[in-house]
């Protein structure tokens, strides 16, 4: 049995690695960077390693929930291959002249695509799009799907192009008809991140204006912080996640650290790294930069410019710390047991312990 923090997986390859993957039964590890190479590994004893050349960087990686395809993201393009054998099942084109940034398999098997203007729906068999949802001018920041895959939550980042304004939104659009359904009300600031609830009734977001903040999803009412709540201490929020049980988010800043948040108050439970008794007040840390949230719903993760992933429960007390290089991708696998993350120079895999599996 090891001990968590472990390093159960590194390998160093010539070029960042942007995404990252496990395998719906936890045992092995997709990844792909700037060398224009999707890679799929075993976490310990199995299959020699999968490696499938691609035309550009990989910018995001999804296994269907079968564990059969992977969906893969570089460029402009999208593929769905055999995840066993790296075959090409179908490729093409989005959004010419716009990136492709993540992908992910909705609970009914489509695709969901984001590019910097468009989210697209995407039948697995084809990858027919079904659906086109248009941002327009501003850049889509980040997308969230709701657990029953009929919702989608998008943070928009209006600063780009000739528009300098400090302007942005969240909002939530309709699956099946592309339809918008709600934006937070009285957002003018850029949006960096967006996060449903489990239930899919509440998404969760932060902004360039110092502020994180809980609306619902089909109102865009927002819940927290209410008008009578204030709160002048700057954390610089850039990066979010939701608890998969549904009581706590954690929402990482350039402050330093990451903080776990009650999700129906949006108070404040405990943050990592913890402030060392009888230090000098101004102990600094690097910005956070990811975060997430493990499966169980006691542990959170984060990472940050400091080249430093935590692994802490809901009081901010860290069960370890690893150091890296630069942290370009985080995510936890389905069962809980390994950290999977993405740096400057190649991937690995965290052991969490077998007792923080479930």
């Amino acid at each position: 049995m090891s001990d968590p923090g472990t390093v159960a997986l590194r390998a160093v390859q010539d070029g960042s690695v942007q995404a990252v993957a496990f395998s719906p039964d936890n045992k092995r590890l997709a990844s792909g960077g700037s060398d224009t190479k999707l890679r799929v590994r075993s976490i310990g004893i199995g299959p020699p390693p999968l490696e499938v050349p691609t035309d550009g960087s990989v910018s995001g990686i999804a296994f269907s929930p079968d564990g059969t395809r992977i969906a893969v993201t570089d460029f402009e393009q999208v593929f769905l291959r055999d995840s066993a054998t790296g075959a090409a099942l179908w490729q093409g084109p989005l959004d010419p002249g716009n990136s492709v940034n993540s992908v992910r398999f909705g609970p009914d098997g489509r695709l969901i695509v984001a590019t910097d203007t468009l989210v697209a729906v995407l039948d697995q068999a084809s990858g027919e799009i079904k659906q086109r949802i248009t941002v327009g001018p501003p850049l889509i920041a980040d997308v969230d799907l709701s657990r029953d895959g009929t919702r989608i939550a998008v943070a928009v980042d209006e600063r780009h192009g000739g528009n300098h304004r400090h302007a942005g939104s969240a909002r939530v659009y309709d699956v099946a008809t592309g339809k918008e359904i709600s934006r937070l009300a009285r957002m003018e600031a850029a949006v960096f991140a967006v996060a449903f609830s489990p239930d899919g009734l509440q998404v969760l977001c932060c902004a360039e204006d110092d502020t994180t903040r809980m609306f619902e999803a089909t109102t865009g009412k927002q819940v927290w912080p209410t008008p009578e709540d204030i709160d002048d201490q700057v954390t610089a929020p850039s990066c979010l996640a939701y608890d998969p049980k549904g009581k706590w988010t954690v929402v990482g800043g350039s402050d330093g650290f990451a903080r776990v948040l009650d999700a129906d108050l949006g108070i404040e439970k405990g943050r990592a790294p913890k402030l060392n008794p009888g230090s000098p007040e101004d102990q600094s840390f690097g910005a956070v930069t990811h975060v997430a949230f493990s499966p169980n719903g006691k542990h959170a993760a984060s990472a940050s410019i400091d080249n430093v992933v935590r692994l802490f429960n809901l009081e901010g007390k860290e069960l370890y710390t690893v150091s890296t290089d630069e942290v370009l991708a985080l995510r936890f696998s389905s069962n809980g047991r390994w950290l999977g993350v993405g740096t400057m120079n190649g991937p690995l895999v965290i052991d969490n312990g077998e007792a923080n599996q479930g």
